[in-house]
């Protein structure tokens, strides 16, 4: 699903009304939206939070809208209008004896939210950033302890369209109803949990505008079955490539294990592992299918590079660091090991991602490399700024593809394209889920020969398969979401033949 940052959203709305739609049209589709959005309610009382922009526009229409219908609506007015469409079409409610108060009325103001059914948020709109302070705070403040059914009118006041950041005290949405494309703030925390059920509206935004000017997306079923490699009934496991997990030391021994067992559960044909001898262990008494070769040491290091040397011919795709512990033989392992094979494809995780915070250049190398770091990996590798625009531009300036893990996890190319995944649930907050995505990303890239779109399916697969897995979610492991990776093929394998043959009635 096409998703927009605001400044792509207004250049779309930009190229419709040079197009020669008037922007006073566009607002009122947008107001006839909501104002249908809350016909399905039983609306006997409403209230109209309304703000000076464009929003406060949208939500001077919808009281418009709901005034001409009988309902009793009041509009409390946050801010005076001064754009020119807010400006018109406060002055349309108000010629037609639609009441309003100001924000600064008080008792007023919170009587009329205390007696409404439902209240409607047009206040800032998705160009809101910074955070919101005084009276408009406090308002929204007011509103959320309210019973009332809450509606925000294209993102929650208070919320980034841009990167989901969020004030403590932004409007807490029932449902948002949102135009032409959803935004990227809609689905990235900590803004998500303040938009409710998202509903898209797209009247009047022409798919041809919208296409060429955003390119980011929300990954869903759609996308991902564009992605998913073919399996033709006459291959052998050669057909399906094949997957190096390098990583393991005395201490963690399991974290190997898991990402080979991701690597299998996507569908790769061979998994070899190279790893101390714990890890080693772990894999042959709890994977027998991979073939574990073991390092001499307790731990790896450079010497380790001329044994891995030998295997590299057979591999399509690498995963180095999970559980391969900090010391600094480990460290200068990693720097060699992504130097000395260039043509290769490499995912780091981990500790991996610990060792290239030494010397990031090792990212300019000539083939691909994938880094999956949670937030307090990537402030290491990028001085400690973790939002989206420092990611996005991190991934520029390296010409690397990154994820960006999280509640709703971020891929982001080298040409700042960002894909979100908002797949899965609590189960995943657990140890080994990391290893268990740097294994599967690495099981698609060896079937695909695509690191970036395997990334979009690992990410997508994980947290599908914690969804569906039978296991409660405070009770769940990576190990146990593994084994329900079979849950999201068949989902697939079924949707594909219902495609095909269609569905009996």
């Amino acid at each position: 699903m096409k998703v927009a940052f605001p400044a792509q959203m207004r250049e779309i709305d930009k190229k419709i009304i040079e197009g020669g739609v008037p922007s006073l049209l566009l607002m009122e589709e947008a107001a006839r939206s909501v104002f249908e959005e809350i016909q399905r309610h039983a609306v006997s009382r409403a209230v109209v939070l309304c703000g000076s922009g464009n929003n406060g526009g949208d939500g001077y229409g919808v009281a418009r809208l709901l005034l001409g219908h009988g309902t009793d609506v009041a509009v409390v007015r946050c801010y005076t209008p001064t754009s020119d469409d807010c400006k018109r079409n406060a002055a349309i409610y108000g010629s037609l004896g639609g009441p309003a108060v100001d924000l600064e009325e008080t008792s007023v103001a919170e009587n009329l939210l205390g007696s409404a059914d439902i209240i409607v948020d047009a206040v800032f709109g998705t160009g809101f950033h910074g955070s919101l302070e005084g009276n408009t705070a406090k308002l929204f403040e007011f509103v959320n302890r309210l019973k009332a059914y809450r509606l925000a009118v294209d993102i929650p006041s208070g919320v980034s369209g841009f990167d989901g950041s969020a004030s403590d005290s932004s409007f807490k949405a029932d449902k948002t109803v949102t135009f032409g494309l959803a935004k990227v703030g809609h689905f990235l925390y900590p803004g998500c949990a303040f938009c409710g059920e998202i509903l898209i509206e797209g009247a009047g935004f022409p798919k041809r505008i919208m296409n060429s000017l955003a390119d980011s997306e929300v990954i869903d079923e759609e996308v991902i079955s564009a992605l998913l490699p073919e399996r033709p009934r006459n291959s052998y496991k050669g057909s399906y490539g094949s997957v190096l997990i390098i990583g393991g030391c005395e201490i963690y021994t399991g974290a190997p294990y898991l990402s080979a067992l991701g690597a299998f559960r996507s569908g790769c044909g061979m998994v070899y592992s190279y790893t101390p001898g714990g890890s080693a262990s772990v894999i042959q008494n709890n994977l027998p299918e991979a073939i574990a070769l073991v390092s001499d040491g307790d731990f790896l290091g450079p010497g380790d590079i001329k044994h891995l040397s030998k295997l590299m011919d057979r591999i399509d795709c690498i995963v180095v660091g999970p559980g391969m512990g900090r010391k600094e033989e480990s460290v200068e392992f990693v720097l060699q090991l992504l130097r000395s094979f260039p043509d290769k494809s490499f995912i780091v995780d981990a500790d991996g991602l610990f060792a290239i915070s030494k010397d990031l250049s090792v990212l300019s190398r000539s083939m691909e490399i994938l880094i999956t770091p949670h937030p307090g990996e990537f402030g290491r590798l990028n001085e400690g700024r973790t939002d989206l625009e420092s990611f996005m531009e991190f991934c520029s300036i390296h010409g690397t593809s990154a994820i960006l893990k999280g509640a709703s996890s971020v891929f982001c190319n080298g040409s700042r394209k960002i894909s979100i995944n908002t797949a899965g649930n609590t189960g995943l907050a657990k140890a080994g889920s990391g290893d268990l995505l740097s294994g599967s990303i690495a099981g698609f890239a060896a079937q695909t020969g695509d690191l970036d779109q395997s990334a979009l399916l690992g990410m997508y697969f994980m947290g599908r398969a914690a969804e569906l897995s039978s296991v409660s979610e405070p009770c769940n492991s990576a190990s146990r979401i593994a084994d329900s990776f079979s849950l999201v093929f068949k989902q697939f394998e079924q949707n594909a033949k219902e495609r095909l043959h269609g569905t009996r009635p």
